[in-house]
């Protein structure tokens, strides 16, 4: 029980480790982060599956962020698919702004384009 309510309030990440608070987004920033996710899965179509995207495109589209971005991250992972430097810079920065620490670091995994 007592891990559930640290969980909640955000305290537990990892080993016990504070998380650092996020600042929440502005209007300009949230409007640009919908804008991005909405356009991310179609820049992955030469490397992942259609139906793929297609459930990273639904989950976005329905506001689902951290669903989107872990499914995208999750499936270039698996299949160890390229991206480019601009790619993975954008991927982090996506991650970060949901405070997603664990997609982040697999972004740094994903070999070079």
């Amino acid at each position: 029980m007592l891990m559930q309510v640290i969980r909640v309030v955000g305290l537990a990440v990892g080993d016990w480790q504070l998380q650092p608070a996020v600042p929440p987004l502005s209007s300009r920033e949230h409007r640009e982060l919908a804008q991005t996710l909405r356009r991310l899965p179609s820049c992955y179509r030469d490397r992942l599956p259609q139906p793929t995207l297609r459930r990273v495109t639904r989950e976005a589209a329905s506001g689902r962020w951290e669903k989107a971005v872990e499914l995208l991250v999750a499936a270039l992972h698996t299949r160890a698919a390229p991206v480019t430097a601009a790619e993975r810079d954008e991927l982090r920065a996506v991650a970060t702004a949901l405070a997603m620490p664990a997609p982040a670091e697999r972004v740094d995994r994903l070999p070079p384009r």
